[in-house]
Parts: C-alpha cells; sequence; structure tokens
C-alpha cells in the first residue's frame, strides 16, 4: 500500500477533529467535535455557540472583509485528526493529519445546508435533526489549505489542499 493510500485510509475512518481556535483575547482554546467531509476534502462540523471554538469561529468569520467567502491563510484555524490510543503500536509515533482551515458558514435557508443535515444524520444518526434545528447550532465548512500527514517515526509527509494528495516528505533543515 503507497502512503497516499494509507493516508487517505486513516483519513476515511476517522469522525471527529481536535480544533485549535483563538478567542477575542489572543487565549487558545483546543476542543474536538465529529465533523464529515466531502470528496473535495472539505470538512463540516455542526457546533453550537454554546461551546468557544463557535464563539471564536464565529467572531473569525465577523472579520472578514465584505463579500469575501472564506478566511484568508492568517486566519486559518488548526485542525488535529488523530489515531485512537487502543490502536497505537507505539504512543510516540501516533499517526496523525495535521490541517490548517479556512472557515466559511453555511447558512440554514440554503439547500446545501438541507443537503449536508441530511449527511449528518447518516453518519451520526437521528440526533442530528434536533442539532440542526436548533438556534444556536451553525453548519461550518473547514476548507484545507495544507497538511502534513505522520505516519510513524521518520515518515511523515505535507500536503496543499485535499488531504493526502500529492504527499511530500518532509525533510530535515
Amino acid at each position: 500500500m503507497t502512503n497516499q493510500q494509507q493516508c487517505l485510509e486513516f483519513w476515511q475512518a476517522r469522525h471527529s477533529i481536535i480544533l485549535s481556535t483563538v478567542d477575542l483575547k489572543g487565549v487558545s482554546e483546543t476542543s474536538i467535535t465529529p465533523f464529515i467531509a466531502d470528496d473535495s476534502g472539505n470538512l463540516y462540523i455542526l457546533i453550537s455557540e454554546l461551546a468557544q471554538h463557535t464563539q471564536n469561529i464565529l467572531h473569525l468569520l465577523s472579520e472578514l472583509p465584505r463579500g469575501l467567502e472564506q478566511v484568508d491563510n492568517a486566519m486559518c484555524i488548526s485542525g488535529l485528526v488523530v489515531a485512537d490510543e487502543p490502536e497505537l503500536e507505539q504512543l510516540f509515533a501516533r499517526e496523525r493529519l495535521t490541517l490548517q482551515l479556512s472557515p466559511s458558514e453555511i447558512y440554514r435557508e440554503s439547500e446545501r445546508f438541507s443537503v449536508l443535515v441530511m449527511q449528518f444524520e447518516q453518519k451520526f444518526g437521528e440526533v442530528i435533526p434536533l442539532l440542526a434545528s436548533l438556534p444556536d447550532f451553525h453548519l461550518i465548512q473547514l476548507k484545507i489549505i495544507k497538511g502534513g500527514y505522520v505516519k510513524g517515526f521518520g515518515q511523515a509527509f505535507t500536503f496543499e489542499g485535499c488531504p493526502c494528495q500529492g504527499l511530500e516528505p518532509v525533510q530535515r533543515k
């Protein structure tokens, strides 16, 4: 199996992402949330305003200049997708994907919102229509700008855009 195939297999088996966002005072917040992904590698999260990461993302989006749909690289949030501990042979060589993400909101009035909510329901069950109907929940698209894949000791790669595509080995400096 190629590195790309292993990366894709790892990516497709994951259902949650650890997010790192920053609040108005510059304090970082780390959290975790379930996600779905499309064929282009975009992630979608359904998150509540009661969560600090949601407040941080919504604030970031409110800072966008008029007419822009996505934040630039300087305003990205970070994501981490990791192998579960019971799967590990060596904790120090945990398989993982690191992601730089550009958020944008999918508004509930759009047809796309309905389609994505159905996909969430197929993956996560009957609680999703209830969550999606609550006014404090937001559907956020996270576009992958770039990332890294660590397969194990001495096996680190970078990519741009769609996860696991065009993997380039990390070189020592």
